[in-house]
């Protein structure tokens, strides 16, 4: 199984698996319950139907009980297999979604290896963090409803529940905006050096179709808007934001722009409060991702309006100009009723300690050590260990870029080594796959596995065993 449960004991017995499934739920038996279960028993009849190793006739019971209280994090479940039935026992939905996910894996395994005969056994299960997530760059390279979702499949099964959506960047804007339809008209496509055109964006109604989605499966979805800087393409649609206005264009090269938004100018400011207000209606999360990476400052020192902030202001460089700016945003976002959330460059200015950090630069020990000693809450995505776009093995000829990122890399990672006097700061981690060089949804899927199953593991368990190469063999089709 992956993630490996938080117990389990198997015993000598064993449970047949019968053909004929049939469900008895006790307790908090409500819609959403209901439809929980009947998604399961959809993929189950499916499953059974099309198995190699056909299951004998006859039914196989699987009882639910949500009277208990499991007083763990949100996701805790208990599957006790006998020779007779399945008993799960969970006190929400979120533990039964994780009980189907393990339980998927069990009937795998035992009608591919077993001839049908599934262990008897006990697994008491629960998360070690809150924040199992899964990042997909959209604007480098474009990815439809229906490849979304079939993201959010995979993150389900492996009890990830974090989908951090990047839907803007220097090479395209993503999602269409009624307050400000240039940034879809113009900051949605890019002209690559063919002359072709490459792009494309969601309407709101897809967003609301991928939101509803990822919600039925217990995922909550944190869009990301990057600023100041990464945003070519916004400054495409409205010039007048940068501190030089000039005729721009969504970039066609990676890398980092000098130009970024303006944040000497109210009408940036006012500018990007609109547009935060608009995502945020989108999106039902309490998360809202402004980026605040890689963002140069050598337009801000050398223009007037920003100097002219800074003195106004009385801050003591361009740092803390984006400082100031990230606070004027997050206000916002507070009043919308969202915590902010960005990557750890907003640590590099005067930042208070209400927003999130998203430490990702080198191994990220000294980033997260920063956010807890200012008593930020904080995630982490080392990038040497956790972006799923460096290679996956030390071969150069292998697909990639910038480093290598092995299983056994992501394997290694211990989070409890980025805890420090408060360990409730650390909220848990995700992989980061970022899309320049993954022109299609094959390609993301090849840099994704198997890394992904050990990212999985380490931050369920808070460590990932040794023997996962061994149960990636084992489970590895059902994706």
């Amino acid at each position: 199984m992956i993630p490996t449960p938080t117990l389990r004991v198997i015993s000598e017995d064993y449970l047949q698996i019968a053909s004929t499934p049939m469900f008895r739920v006790a307790g908090k038996n409500c819609a959403r319950i209901k439809r929980i279960v009947t998604q399961f028993e959809y993929w189950l009849h499916g499953y059974l139907g099309a198995s190699t190793f056909p299951p004998k006739d006859g039914i196989l019971l699987i009882d639910i009980d949500l009277n208990v209280n499991l007083n763990h994090l949100d996701g805790a479940y208990i599957i006790n297999v006998s020779a007779t039935e399945i008993m799960i026992t969970t006190d929400g939905e979120q533990g039964l979604r994780n009980a189907f996910a393990s339980l998927k894996q069990l009937i795998h395994r035992a009608l591919t290896f077993h001839q049908g005969k599934l262990e008897t056994q006990f697994i008491g299960d629960n998360p070690a963090y809150e924040w199992r997530g899964l990042h997909l760059d959209v604007s480098r390279h474009f990815f439809g409803v229906k490849e979304v979702c079939q993201y959010l499949d995979w993150m389900a099964a492996l009890k990830l529940n974090r989908f951090h959506w990047h839907l803007s960047d220097d090479q395209g804007w993503r999602i269409n905006s009624t307050r400000f339809p240039l940034l879809t008209r113009k900051g949605a496509w890019r002209k690559e050096d063919d002359g072709s055109i490459y792009g494309g964006f969601y309407t709101k109604k897809e967003i609301k179709e991928v939101v509803k989605y990822a919600c039925s499966l217990g995922i909550t979805v944190i869009p990301e808007i990057d600023l100041p800087g990464h945003a070519m393409a916004i400054l495409s649609a409205y010039p007048d934001l940068a501190c030089f206005p000039q005729e721009f264009e969504p970039l066609t090269v990676w890398g980092i722009s000098e130009d970024i938004l303006c944040a000497g100018k109210d009408a940036t400011l006012s500018f990007l409060k609109e547009l935060l207000l608009e995502v945020a209606e989108l999106f039902p999360s309490p998360y809202l991702h402004i980026g605040g990476d890689e963002a140069p400052k050598h337009r801000w020192k050398e223009c007037p309006h920003c100097q002219q902030r800074i003195r106004e202001e009385g801050l003591q460089d361009e740092e803390e100009l984006q400082s100031w700016l990230i606070g004027e945003l997050q206000q916002t976002l507070v009043d919308a009723g969202k915590t902010l959330v960005g990557w750890d460059e907003i640590l590099d200015g005067n930042l208070g300690s209400q927003p999130i950090v998203h430490v990702w630069r080198g191994d990220g020990k000294d980033a997260a050590r920063k956010a807890a000693a200012n008593g930020n809450r904080y995630i982490i995505s080392p990038n040497k260990l956790l972006y799923f776009d460096w290679r996956a093995e030390e071969d150069p000829a292998t697909p990639g870029a910038h480093g290598v990122t092995t299983l056994e890399k992501v394997m290694a990672i211990k989070p409890r080594e980025y805890e420090f006097e408060d360990d409730k700061l650390l909220l848990g981690g995700q992989a980061n796959v970022w899309t320049e060089y993954m022109p299609d949804f094959a390609t993301v899927k090849r840099m994704l596995f198997p890394r992904v199953f050990a990212m999985a593991e380490v931050f369920w368990n808070g460590q990932c065993e040794d023997d996962l190469p061994q149960r990636i063999k084992e489970v590895e089709s059902l994706w």
